[in-house]
Formats: C-alpha cells, sequence, structure tokens
C-alpha cells in the first residue's frame, strides 16, 4: 500500500537539485568539510536556482513551492554535505521568521527579489 507519492513536478525538481548537488556541491564537499569551510558562494547559485526561496511566495520574490518542495532540497543537498543541508534550514528558518511574523516593509526588504 502506497501512503505517499511525489507528483511529477515533485520528481522533476528532485532530479534538477540532484543534478546540481552534482555538479557544484558534490565534488567540493569533502574539501569543506576538512577546511571546516561554510560556502557563501553558493548561496547565490542556489538561489538563482530557486533553492534559497522555495517556500517563500512569489510576491516576493520566491518560487512559491511548498515544504515538500523545501525537505526535498535539503535531502539532495544533505547527500553530499550535511553541512550545507543544515546552512539552508538555517537558512530557511531565518526567512520563515520573517515571512510568518514580520511586517510587510520586512518581507519586502529582506524576502530574496
Amino acid at each position: 500500500m502506497e501512503l505517499f507519492k511525489f507528483t511529477e513536478e515533485q520528481e522533476m525538481l528532485r532530479k534538477a537539485v540532484r543534478e546540481f548537488v552534482e555538479n557544484e556541491i558534490a565534488p567540493k564537499a569533502a574539501e569543506w568539510d576538512e577546511n571546516d569551510v561554510c560556502p557563501v558562494d553558493i548561496f547565490p547559485k542556489m538561489g538563482e536556482m530557486g533553492i534559497c526561496g522555495i517556500f517563500v511566495p512569489e510576491e516576493y520574490g520566491g518560487t512559491g513551492l511548498g515544504h515538500v518542495e523545501r525537505a526535498i532540497c535539503i535531502e539532495e543537498i544533505s547527500r553530499y554535505s550535511a553541512g550545507l543541508g543544515i546552512a539552508l534550514m538555517t537558512h530557511h528558518l531565518g526567512m520563515s521568521a520573517i515571512l510568518y511574523f514580520g511586517t510587510e516593509e520586512q518581507k519586502k526588504k529582506y524576502l530574496p527579489e
């Protein structure tokens, strides 16, 4: 009995994120861990893909998807870099606070453009 199944769009997202991770993160992940580096330069690339603002509504510059899609992104990134997955979750935590509790002015200023 199948209790849960990803949609076709979610599977496409998984494939796209996995490809990004295999090209941009996997080759460098061990080096980042060995050198205790948080690769901040990867965040703009993840932002271009819509990963950083995956659950932020489009009106604030996000992708407008849901938390299942967010989990897909974190899972794929964490396959090669748990540290980067945690960094992304931390980023999302801050964005959640602004999205759910921030003023309109704060949302426009701090959420993705």
